[in-house]
């Protein structure tokens, strides 16, 4: 007896604040459905400094999750996986076997097994050009060039990789942060308010249509109410205003420029030194490509006349 007696109030003092939460919440979800239907429910107004703010946070959300959901392609395993070991490996045994020094099985396992890790797409372009030079041979002008694009391209990929790790750390991680605490907890807080305002309206329609015996309980019920909504205002206010004004919006954006700033001005560095010896190359190639096409024509009008002259005699 003793233990169902236990049980029988363990199951009172349970259920009851399950009761009164199922209650209010089917209150909450009447009176949305009364709002929602059309009829001619009252309905309470935020105020107006909440409804600036809302709309000023709402921006900020949005934007917060727009933007990182861009950036996580800068974390995708390709950026995040990389051994740059590895890579170093390979693109010193492209290299090398270009220059005719080849290695053994066991000096290119390292490069057989560097395949099977993710690449930047400068890293992919680096191996491509590489492996094209060692194919065409570096005494020709095509090959040539193909070694020095493919050696560039391994170092702007290094760079990029280093890019997308500081943008991971930098912007993608302490977003994400944000996302699942202070803009979260407002998001929670907006709930609230929502569920506040409908249970005030939800009173103040009983009151109105209170019995004289229960006018008094029912007043107190809306007074009850009042109080909860203007204390889930001023809540949800503190935390949209924190998140709105917060300065780590613009350190994360700061960290994501300087990350990019720092790629593109290495990049730019490195190709801008590229650039010209390919352009050389180009043009003497082009010179001599032209010479030989005039000399071919040349010893061909030779041959012409020659034929015409033997005719003609």
């Amino acid at each position: 007896m003793d233990s169902f007696s236990k049980f029988t109030q363990n199951v009172s003092t349970n259920w009851t604040p399950f009761a009164n939460k199922v209650s209010k919440g089917f209150t909450q979800y009447k009176q949305l459905a009364s709002e929602t239907l059309g009829s001619h429910a009252e309905k309470t107004e935020l105020p107006q400094d909440y409804v600036a703010l809302e709309k000023r946070y709402e921006s900020v959300r949005q934007h917060t999750q727009v933007l990182l959901r861009l950036t996580k392609t800068y974390a995708s395993p390709a950026a995040q996986l990389v051994d740059m070991q590895a890579l170093q490996t390979q693109f010193s045994t492209l290299t090398s076997r270009i220059s005719g020094k080849q290695r053994d099985a066991s000096d290119r396992e390292p490069a057989a097994q560097s395949e099977k890790q993710p690449m930047s797409p400068q890293h992919e372009i680096s191996r491509a050009s590489l492996d094209a030079a060692e194919k065409i041979g570096l005494e020709e002008p095509l090959g040539a060039a193909l070694f020095k694009f493919g050696s560039i391209e391994e170092k702007v990929g290094a760079e990029k990789i280093k890019q997308d790790q500081c943008i991971q750390r930098g912007f993608v991680e302490p977003t994400s942060q944000m996302l699942e605490s202070g803009i979260a907890l407002a998001q929670n807080a907006r709930k609230q308010v929502q569920a506040a305002r409908l249970t005030l309206d939800a009173n103040k329609a009983a009151f109105k249509n209170a019995r004289p015996d229960k006018a008094q309980e029912a007043r107190g019920e809306v007074e009850r109410a009042e109080d909860h909504f203007v204390t889930v205002i001023e809540e949800a206010m503190n935390l949209m205003r924190s998140v709105v004004e917060s300065p780590q919006h613009l350190k994360c954006l700061s960290e994501l420029v300087n990350a990019q700033l720092n790629y593109h001005k290495e990049a730019a560095a490195l190709l801008a030194d590229l650039a010209p010896e390919i352009e050389e190359i180009q043009v003497t190639q082009e010179a001599l490509y032209h010479h030989d096409n005039r000399t071919i024509s040349t010893a061909t009008d030779d041959t012409s006349n020659n034929s015409n002259n033997n005719n003609n005699a």
